[in-house]
């Protein structure tokens, strides 16, 4: 099973427009808070494989579903 990954994936229109909409959203936030921090399209693309990955899985028809985690009690 040695075949390569792609590296690309096509966004819809929308969705490019949400995440750049986002990404400049979130820097402008961090800047007012006083963080010089630039956040890219690609830092919440990873950020998001990274944390929600895991919790995809499929429902009794078959479609994809985020997984919710249970609360915790405090």
């Amino acid at each position: 099973m040695s075949e390569a990954i792609k590296a690309t994936i096509r966004l819809k229109k929308q969705e490019a427009i949400e995440l750049k909409d986002k990404a400049y959203a979130l820097t402008r936030k961090a800047i007012m808070n006083g963080k010089h921090i630039v956040y890219t399209e690609s830092d919440l693309v990873h950020f998001a494989i990274e944390k929600t990955l895991k919790n995809i899985d499929l429902n009794d028809l078959g479609e994809l579903v985020i997984k919710q985690e249970p609360k915790k009690n405090t």
